[in-house]
This record gives C-alpha cells, structure tokens and sequence, in this order.
C-alpha cells in the first residue's frame, strides 16, 4: 500500500525591502510584482523530500523552489547573474544548480536565501532595487540589506490579507 503524500503548501516570497511584493514568474524572468494571492504565478512550493537529507555547509537542509503555474525550479546558474528556470521533477535526481537553503533567521523573521552549492551567494533584487519589475538574480552575500533578505511564508487568501 503505498502512501499519500499531502499536497505543497503553496508559499509567497518577499524581501524586506518592501513586503507588499511578491516573486513571480514573468515570462523567462522571476521579478517582482505587486503581491496578489490570486496570482498563482506568485506561489513557489519549497520542496525538501527529493533531496533527501541533503544539507549546506552549515547544516541547513535543501530545497527546491518551484513556481506553481510553470512547474519550473528557480536555478543558480553563475554569480552576478538572473535566475533561470528549467522543469522541474522531484522524481529523478535534482541537479545541485536548483537547491538552496535559508541562512540564520534576522529580525523580522526574513533570511538570506542561499545557493546549496555557494552559501555566500544569495538571491537578491538586482541593482540592489526593490520595485514592481526589479529581476531577481544571484550575488555575493549581503545579510543587512533589505533587498537581499527574504520571507517564505504560505499563501493567504485575499481575504485573510
């Protein structure tokens, strides 16, 4: 008999630079975009279980994130450089370019967002921006910098906002 795993809880990202925008897939791109919980291209599933036991340099566990429209991963693919995103399955073994971990919990409850493989290379709001467009890309570890720290939190409804 085999068992029923239960359902991703879909999550919404965002930086502390301003907490009413939300990650989001536009076109190729992950950006930022006014928050809508409606929006289903703003929900990410934090996946932990294909990795396995699979943790960073200091502990932390992995995961995937994978955006709930597109069914793509957000991929590391180089320093100083926007996120990519290829297909995603869990089912086969995942490539350690679309891992990630979160780093020590700051104030407020938003941390660095890590590549698995480079833990002082984070996501982060190019240019050091955080507006409606702002692209997301990869770049050297900045902890203190709204535009660098994240929250993934669940999804509420609209009217639970």
């Amino acid at each position: 008999m085999q068992r029923e795993e239960a359902p991703p809880i879909p999550m919404r990202i965002f930086c502390k630079g301003n907490t009413t925008l939300s990650m989001a897939v536009r076109g190729d791109k992950v950006v930022l975009v006014t928050a809508d919980s409606n929006d289903k291209s703003q929900h990410w599933f934090q996946y932990y279980d294909a990795v396995g036991k699979l943790t960073d340099d200091t502990g932390r566990r992995a995961f995937a994130l994978v955006n709930r429209t597109t069914g793509q991963a957000m991929v590391n693919v180089g320093n100083d450089v926007k996120v990519k995103l290829l297909p995603y399955n869990g089912h086969v073994a995942v490539p350690v370019s679309m891992l990630w971990s979160q780093g020590v919990q700051l104030d407020g409850g938003f941390t660095e967002v890590r590549t698995l493989k480079d833990i002082y290379m984070t996501l982060n709001g190019f240019g050091g921006n955080v507006k409606q467009g702002t692209v997301i890309g990869v770049y050297d570890s900045e902890p203190h910098l709204p535009h660098a720290v994240w929250r993934i939190d669940p999804v509420r409804s609209s009217h639970q906002q």
